[in-house]
């Protein structure tokens, strides 16, 4: 009897490890719209599965990368049409740009775990330069959720954390002059196989010109501070 149980174990264990990977394909679209007060161009990333629940991750995801879009894109039009007919009159002095948004994306992961999308957003809306900010799409499709940062790692722990963003937060050329912490203003947080990543906009940790900082934390360091 044991040596049937023992045969029977096996085969489960074996049929287990032939199954495939799930496999999410991950797809690209682009489109422009452009009047004489605006201009929107947009890069976004599709996700799709064959298998039914993480393609029901994948169109939590692209549902809620298209609900930001539309959201930001209503917001630009609306107020470059209000500047701009305040000059329907005034031709001469009519601000000779218009407005500008440029929406695009980076996938950091997208397995069987996880999807995690950064998208980065950039507006002109007149001044010396426009201005980029980011937003984060992480979904748990285990849980089939979005999840945030505090979701993920424990945030009680943030001495330990505000350490480990310190340690490897990379200022080559010492242009940065504040250091990354969970509070001084990371507006993205997201999962890689190997890593978690913090993003910290223009200005927040430095002048514009230092640039956007990233902040890659590997997993391997992150021992003790996961949420289950």
């Amino acid at each position: 009897m044991k040596n049937i149980l023992l045969i029977m174990t096996g085969l489960v264990f074996l049929l287990g490890s032939c199954q495939k990977p799930v496999q999410i394909d991950v797809s690209e679209v682009k489109f422009v719209e452009e009047t004489p007060n605006w201009e929107v161009h947009v890069e976004k990333s599709v996700f799709s599965s064959a298998d039914p629940k993480v393609n029901k991750a994948c169109v939590a995801v692209n549902e809620a990368i298209q609900k930001r879009i539309d959201t930001l894109q209503a917001q630009l039009k609306k107020d470059a049409d209000d500047l701009f007919s305040t000059f329907e009159k005034d031709t001469i002095n009519r601000p000779v740009w218009s407005y500008q948004l440029y929406v695009s994306d980076t996938v950091l992961m997208a397995d069987e775990n996880y999807i995690s999308v950064r998208m980065q957003v950039y507006t002109f809306t007149g001044g010396a330069h426009g201005m980029t900010g980011f937003d984060a799409f992480n979904y748990d499709i285990k849980r089939q959720a979005f999840v945030s940062a505090d979701q993920v790692l424990n945030f009680k722990e943030a001495e330990k954390l505000n350490d480990l963003l310190a340690r490897n937060f990379k200022d080559e050329q010492g242009c940065f002059t504040d250091k990354p912490t969970l509070t001084n203003g990371f507006t993205a947080f997201n999962l890689t196989p190997t890593a978690v990543c913090f993003t910290y906009p223009q200005y927040v940790l430095g002048p514009y010109s230092c640039g956007v900082a990233e902040v890659y934390i590997p997993r391997t360091e992150l021992q003790g501070l996961w949420l289950k």
